[in-house]
C-alpha cells in the first residue's frame, strides 16, 4: 500500500513537471519586444508650407502732428500701391494653421497739406506670426479667417514746397497687428491658390523729418492679394 502511494506522488509529480516545462516554453523570452509598426521620428513634413502672396494696398489718409507743436500739422494722401508677402507655415489640423511671414508694402504720395509740389512714398517691411482658421466643406473651395501679430518698420520720404520733409533713412518700428479673410482652392496635389482680403495697422508711429524735429502718423492698410501656396509632400 505504501509503494502504490508512493508510485501515485511520484507520477503526479512528473505531470507537474511536464506541464510547466510546457508553458514555460510558450511564453516569449526575456527582453523579445512585441512587434509592431515603427514609430515615427522628427516632424510629419506633409504639414509644412510655403506661400507667396502680392497684390494691390490702399493706404489711408493720416496727418503728420509734431511733438508739442513745434511745427503746424499736415494732412498726407496716397496714391494705391503695392504688397508683397512670404510665410512659411505649419498646418496643426484640418482646420488650423499657423505661420511666419514677411511682408513689403509701398505707397506713393499723392498730395500733403498745406504743400504744394509733393511726391515720395511711405514703406512697410513686416514680420508677423498669423494663425487661420480653415472652414472645411464639401466644396473644393475652402474659406478661412486670420489675424496675426507682430512689428512693423516704417520709412517716410516726403518731398514738399521743394524742399525734403523726410529722406526715407529714418525708420520707426511699431507693433502691428492685422486680420485677414479669403478662400483657397487646390489645384494640385501640392498646390493651392487663394484669393484674400488683409487689414494691416500699427501703433501711432514717431517719425523724425530732415530738420530733427519728431512728429507722429498713423499706418493703416488694406490690400487685396493673390496667392500661391506649395506643400513639399
Amino acid at each position: 500500500m505504501g509503494r502504490s502511494v508512493n508510485l501515485r506522488l511520484v507520477f503526479f509529480g512528473m505531470v507537474l513537471l511536464t506541464s510547466a516545462s510546457a508553458q514555460s516554453a510558450d511564453l516569449p523570452s526575456p527582453g523579445a519586444g512585441v512587434s509592431g509598426p515603427p514609430l515615427a521620428v522628427g516632424p510629419d513634413w506633409r504639414r509644412f508650407y510655403v506661400s507667396l502672396r502680392g497684390g494691390g494696398a490702399f493706404l489711408q489718409d493720416t496727418s503728420i502732428d509734431y511733438v508739442n507743436g513745434a511745427l503746424p500739422s499736415r494732412s498726407l494722401s496716397f496714391n494705391p500701391g503695392w504688397a508683397v508677402l512670404g510665410a512659411v507655415g505649419w498646418q496643426a489640423t484640418p482646420w488650423f494653421r499657423t505661420e511666419l511671414e514677411l511682408g513689403e508694402r509701398s505707397n506713393g504720395i499723392s498730395n500733403i497739406a498745406p504743400g504744394s509740389g509733393p511726391s515720395g512714398s511711405a514703406a512697410a517691411t513686416t514680420l508677423m506670426v498669423n494663425g487661420y482658421i480653415d472652414i472645411p466643406n464639401r466644396t473644393p473651395v475652402t474659406p478661412f479667417v486670420g489675424g496675426g501679430f507682430g512689428k512693423a518698420w516704417l520709412s517716410h520720404a516726403l518731398t514738399v514746397d521743394g524742399g525734403t520733409l523726410t529722406d526715407g533713412s529714418q525708420t520707426t518700428w511699431p507693433w502691428a497687428y492685422q486680420f485677414m479673410g479669403g478662400a483657397r482652392l487646390a489645384i494640385a496635389p501640392k498646390w493651392d491658390v487663394s484669393l484674400e482680403y488683409r487689414y494691416l495697422a500699427t501703433q501711432r508711429a514717431l517719425f523724425q523729418d530732415t530738420q530733427g524735429l519728431f512728429y507722429n502718423a498713423n499706418y493703416n492698410s488694406h490690400a487685396v492679394l493673390v496667392g500661391v501656396t506649395w506643400s513639399p509632400w
